[in-house]
C-alpha cells in the first residue's frame, strides 16, 4: 500500500511539474461577433463596422495587445481591421466593442450597397493578442453566421426586438387581468 501511495505521489510531482502554471488557471477567452453596421454612404470614413464581444471567463482582468480579423459577407471581403489596440476586459465579463474596419479599394465599396439589404451569411476570422499574468496569449477565432440588414445603415434586429417587446407587454396584461 505504501509503495503505491509513493508511486502516486510521484506521478503527481512529475505531472504537475511538467504543466506550466498557466495551464492550470488560465482559459482563453471567447470572441463573437455581436452586430455589423453596413453604411450607406460608402464615401464616409467608417463605412463598415464590426461589432466584437469578448467574454473573459478567468476571475482575473485582461487587455488586448493586438488585433488582425477580417469580415466577409457573402464570401466577399468587406473589411480589415490590423492593429496594436489596448482594451481592457474584465474578469468574468464580456466586454463589447466596435471596430472601424478598412475597406479594401477597387471593386467593394458598390458592393457594401449591395449587401446593405436582405439576409447574408458573415465570416470573421482572425487573432487577438491578449496580456495575461502569465505573459502575451495569441488567440485565433472564427465566427459565421446569417445577418439580416434592412434599409437603415444597421442590420433589421429593431422590428423583431419590437415585436418581442409587443408579445411581452401583452403577455403582462393577460397575466395582470388574471390576477385580478
Amino acid at each position: 500500500m505504501q509503495r503505491g501511495s509513493l508511486l502516486g505521489m510521484c506521478l503527481l510531482a512529475a505531472a504537475t511539474a511538467c504543466t506550466p502554471l498557466g495551464g492550470w488557471v488560465y482559459d482563453d477567452p471567447r470572441l463573437e461577433v455581436s452586430r455589423v453596421r453596413l453604411d450607406h454612404d460608402t464615401t464616409g470614413p467608417d463605412p463598415v463596422v464590426l461589432g466584437l464581444a469578448i467574454t473573459n471567463p478567468n476571475d482575473y482582468d485582461l487587455s488586448t495587445a493586438r488585433f488582425e480579423l477580417q469580415l466577409r459577407l457573402d464570401d466577399i471581403t468587406v473589411g480589415r481591421f490590423s492593429r496594436d489596440s489596448v482594451i481592457p476586459v474584465p474578469e468574468l465579463a464580456i466586454a463589447d466593442m466596435a471596430l472601424p474596419l478598412t475597406v479594401p479599394p477597387d471593386v467593394v465599396r458598390h458592393h457594401i450597397t449591395a449587401l446593405s439589404k436582405g439576409t447574408h451569411r458573415f465570416l470573421v476570422e482572425g487573432r487577438a493578442t491578449f496580456s495575461t499574468p502569465f505573459g502575451r496569449r495569441d488567440v485565433r477565432f472564427a465566427h459565421a453566421g446569417d445577418l439580416a440588414f434592412g434599409g437603415a445603415s444597421s442590420p433589421v434586429l429593431a422590428a423583431d426586438d419590437s415585436a418581442a417587446i409587443r408579445q411581452l407587454e401583452e403577455h403582462g396584461r393577460r397575466i395582470r387581468s388574471w390576477a385580478r
